[in-house]
Order: C-alpha cells, then structure tokens, then sequence
C-alpha cells in the first residue's frame, strides 16, 4: 500500500511536468545549457572534451570567452562535468531512438535533447521522493505528502524540471536530497562507510555544481560534535574526505584537459566572482530582480520553521534535544550557501526564474517547511477560530481596499470594470502604503534608510550603473519615457517638458531639491556630469555632500565634478540637485563616467 501512494505522488510530481514537455516545442539552447549540452555531446560523441565544434553549432565559438583557445590548444569554459554525466544514460537512450528514426544531426536531434529534459525531470522526482521519505520520518500524515507537492509546485524546481531542463539544477536537487537521506539515517553516529558514502554523493553533487561543496558542511559539523570515540570520528572523517576526493576526479581530469592543471587556484568563473566582504544578503533575499523570498515566498516557511525547531521548548530539554541539534546541523549548509550565492558577483543569478542557485538548499528547507505546516495544523485545530479571523481579515482588506481605490476615483463609480484591474489598484494601494509583502522588511529598511516609500523598492534595488549584465551604462535619463529610469527618482521632480534653448531633448525641471538614485557594486572614483539647463544655481550633491555648483544659461549645458570613491558606497548612491527659489533649473540626464572608461 504504502509503494502504491509513493507511485501515486510522484505521478502527481511527475505528470504534469512530462506533459509541458511533451507539449513545448523542442526547447532552444541558450545560456548555460549550451555550455552543459556541449560536455554532454562531445563526450558522448567525440570521446574528448575539446568543444569547438560544439561551440560553432551554437554560434559562440567567436565570443570573446571562447575565441582564444587555452594552453592545451581546448576552449574555455567554467562550467561543471556532472550534469552530462547524469544526463548521460538518458542522452543514449535518445542516441538510440534518433538513430531508429534514421534522425541523429549529429547528436542534436530532438530525441537527444528531450532525453536530456526527461532526465532532469526523472532526478526531480526522485529527490522529491527521497525529500518525502525524510519528512515522513519526522512529521505525521499528511505533513510530508503536502510539504514535498509544495516543494515541487511552490518554487523554482518545477521550472526547471519543466520549462527549462537542460539546466544543473534538477541534478544538483537531486544529490542534494540524496545527501540529506544518507545523513538522516546516520543512527547512533556518522559511522565510516556511511561517511564515505555521504563523501561520495557530496562529490557527486560538486561535480554538478561547484558550491556544492559546501555540503560537507553537515558531515563535518556532525562529525565535531561527536566526541565520544574520537578514532571512529577520525576514521570517518578520513572516508568522508577521500570519497569525497575522489568523486572529484572526472572533473580533474577535464581541468588537466582544458586547462593543463589539475586544479585551479581560484573559482572557474575568475578571480573577481566572489566577494566574499560585500554579501548583498537583503538583495538576494527580496531583490526583485530573483530575491529568493520575492519570488519564491513559500521559503519563508521553510526558514521559520526552521527557527522554530531550534527555539523550541530551549529551557526545558536544553542544547542535547534531539530535534533542535539536528535543525542546527541542518540550518548550517543553509547559511554557507546563503553567504556564498550572495557573495557571488551577480547575486541574482543571470537569467534566472526566482534565485536558481538555492536549489541545494531546498531539501534542507523542507523539514522547516514541514515544521510550519505541523504548526499552522496544530494551531488550526486546538484554535479553529483563528483560521475564521484569517479568512475574515483577508475579506476585510480587500474591502477596505476596494473603498480606497473607489474614494480615488481609480475604478467607475457607475460602470462596468475588470478584476484585474481592480486587483492591480488594490495591490498599487497595498504596497504604497506597506511595501510589497513580499519584500518585508527589507523595503522597510529601505524606506528608513533613503526616505522613499517602500514601493520604490522594488524598482530601485537590483539596477546597476555599470555592474554585469543589463546594466544602465552610467546613464540615468531623468527626461526618458514614465518606467524607464523614472524608477530611479525620488521627489522633488516636475513633470516631463521640452528641455528649454534645445532643439530637442526631453528634461524635469527640479523643484527646490530633487533626489535620484544610482547603485554601484562598489565605491569608485567617477566623473560625474549633470546635464541642465537655467536660468538659476544648480548644486550637486553626492550622499550628502556638495561635488559642484554652477549658474545655469538658457541652453543645456553640462555640469562636471570628479567624485573621489570615498564619497561612493555599495550599493544605492543619493545625487541630490539643489535649485534656487523661484528657478526653473531643467536636467535633462545625469551621466556616470568611469576613469577607464575615459581613458
């Protein structure tokens, strides 16, 4: 019976997901995949990891990461080996089924890359499955079945098991879980061969992604607090690392490859891609651009729950409460991997949907998730008035929500109007006045720090002068189109007009002080130009000091200040322009300008 449920759930997982898939086009790789897909062929096909020709089938073979070959004569890449060794029965498989159809292209057929999808979405499942038995082992029915469907429905794993699968990420889920199931059934400690099976799976899941290496983080820390046979302990330490170690060797080897060592001295991205000083932890938490809890909220449960099982009962069963040290333990693989992927250059993880790069993490939320879901149920039936008061507050704020915008005039008040604008006022009313939920209570902090509502946000945090990819390019067009870089003012700014003793050119006259907004990856010394028209005095001011003042004439003209990097910090910068009274001062854009980029 119980094999019968378990078929049932990862129907349930598996299902709709094989259905996107079977029903979407074959998918198009770009991006990482081509990088993962291109190991994966010229394994499989050329026998040798020398991927030019691959790299000229996708078209980047003259990109500038990937023109110049390295020592070995080989193209670069900073990619991991894991996934196409994963992926790699399921890529035969489909070799076979190409050449039954008489249809191979040379291994990039449809039947090989949506052998690649099914393969991802198979690793899926089964760590979905390997997360439910864990959680059945730890909470009463039903806590598992609807932790593990929201584990697979409620974040980013179904994104990529489904619309996105020629990714690490479904691999890396997977030996993620596996991991924790290894480590859940340790018994009466974390014995030799089960270290070195917990070894193997760790290197396993860093050939599949670097930072997963830091899953030793939870055998290590297991191993430390047990003190009682300390030869065991150095036994089994010794197995964890050698496993470990050699799991690591197919990816060696492809380093010897492509690069003529071994191994490299810093990660394969480069040199500059941690930072490990300069954490952006709020922004990769509640960043709209991928903050992990932005998009992905239901992990909020995960890490309360997971505080609630450290907290819980602390003065009556102490530090040695089992299920308080093994949340500890649990929460230490969360937290290493929290301060890397937010030390990581881009923080929000390229084109990612929500924050990809915690998909290790995922297995470990799940018993906080789990916990969450044992409260709130426990809550619910010794105090079912509560969920009454809920349902009724929920109804009363869309009421009194729906008033609001009716007192503005925002909806007809004798006509017909859609849901969904009526949803989009009421949400527009919410976050005016609070923030986004979904950005608590970093908007809040926000808002202290920089004196804005709490909805600017959303639209401010996340957006680079310079930094990586989509950055502005320095430019902030104070005159552009309403949601262009209008999201990086603040008050103080009138309304669009022609700029005045210019042909063209749009500009915002400045009344008395206006503020806008420019984020920085860190502080630089920058040429700094506001572009403005007069008549009247313009001062500039960087984070509260004056750089420039100047008379303005009739026509633009531009106003410059060399601004040393002490007066910058990471992150947003406040330019403040202050006006005379009674001037009709005009800026048309504020311009950035790097000392290398002058040079």
């Amino acid at each position: 019976m119980k094999g019968v449920r378990v078929g049932l759930l990862a129907l349930l997982l598996g299902g709709p997901a094989l259905a996107v898939q079977l029903l979407s086009p074959v998918p198009r790789l770009d991006a990482d995949a081509v990088e993962y897909y291109s190991h994966l062929r010229s394994l499989y096909f050329d026998r040798d990891v020398d991927f030019a020709n691959e790299f000229a089938h996708f078209g980047i073979l003259t990109r500038w990461d990937k023109s110049q070959p390295t020592v070995t004569g080989h193209r670069r890449t900073v990619f991991s080996v894991g996934p196409a060794l994963l992926w790699m029965p399921f890529y035969a498989a489909g070799d076979l089924v190409a050449r039954q159809r008489g249809d191979v292209q040379d291994g990039y057929s449809p039947s090989h890359i949506r052998a690649v999808c099914l393969g991802s979405l198979v690793y899926g499942v089964l760590g979905l499955l390997l997360v439910h038995r864990v959680l059945g082992d730890r909470f009463a029915p039903p806590v598992p079945f609807w932790t593990t469907l929201l584990l697979g429905y409620a974040t980013f794993l179904f994104w990529y098991t489904a619309y996105e699968p020629v990714m690490s990420h479904a691999p890396s889920f997977f030996l993620a879980a596996l991991a924790l199931v290894v480590w859940w059934g340790r018994g009466t400690g974390l014995l030799p061969g089960r270290a070195a099976l917990l070894g193997l799976v760790a290197g396993l899941a860093t050939l599949v992604r670097w930072q997963n290496a830091l899953l030793l983080v939870l055998p290590l820390a297991t191993l430390a607090l047990e003190r009682e046979r300390p030869a065991r302990t150095a036994a089994s330490a010794a197995a964890l690392l050698g496993a470990f170690a050699l799991a690591l060797v197919p990816q060696l080897l492809v380093f010897k490859a492509i690069f003529g060592t071994y191994l490299l001295g810093h990660p394969a991205q480069g040199r500059d891609f941690l930072h490990l000083t300069r954490p952006a932890l709020l922004e990769t938490f509640f960043s709209s651009r991928h903050g992990l809890l932005f998009w992905t909220p239901v992990l909020w449960a995960g890490f309360l729950g997971l505080v609630g099982l450290i907290a819980k009962d602390w003065r009556t069963k102490g530090w040695l409460d089992k299920d308080r040290r093994t949340a500890v333990l649990l929460a230490l693989p969360i937290l290493v991997m929290t301060y890397t992927n937010a030390s990581s250059g881009d923080w929000w993880a390229g084109g990612s949907y929500s924050n990809r790069r915690f998909d290790s993490t995922l297995p470990f939320l799940a018993l906080g998730v789990g916990a969450t879901l044992a409260a709130l149920r426990g809550l619910a039936a010794r105090r079912p008035g509560a969920v009454l008061a809920g349902v009724g507050a929920a109804l009363a704020l869309w009421n009194v929500l729906f008033m609001e915008q009716y007192r503005r005039g925002a909806i007809p008040r004798d006509d017909t109007v859609s849901f969904a604008r009526v949803a989009e006022n009421s949400a527009d009313v919410f976050a005016t006045a609070f923030g986004s939920p979904v950005a608590w209570p970093a908007n809040w902090i926000f808002s202290v720090r920089h004196g804005l509502p709490p909805d600017r946000y959303d639209l401010m945090v996340g957006k680079y002068l310079f930094f990586m990819q989509n950055n502005l390019g320095g430019v902030i067009d104070v005159g552009a189109d309403p949601g262009l870089d209008q999201a990086l003012l603040g008050e103080g700014w009138g309304v669009r007009t022609p700029c005045a003793g210019a042909a063209d050119g749009v500009c915002r006259p400045v009344q008395g002080r206006a503020r806008l907004f420019g984020a920085l990856h860190a502080p630089e010394t920058l040429d700094l130009t506001v572009r403005a028209a007069g008549p009247g005095r313009l001062r500039v001011l960087v984070n509260g000091v004056a750089v420039a003042e100047r008379a303005l004439a009739e026509g633009p003209e531009d106003v410059t200040a060399r601004v040393p990097g002490a007066r910058w910090r990471s992150g947003l910068n406040e330019i403040a322009l202050d006006a005379d009274p009674g001037a009709t001062a005009q800026v048309d854009r504020v311009v950035f300008r790097r000392l290398e980029d002058a040079r």
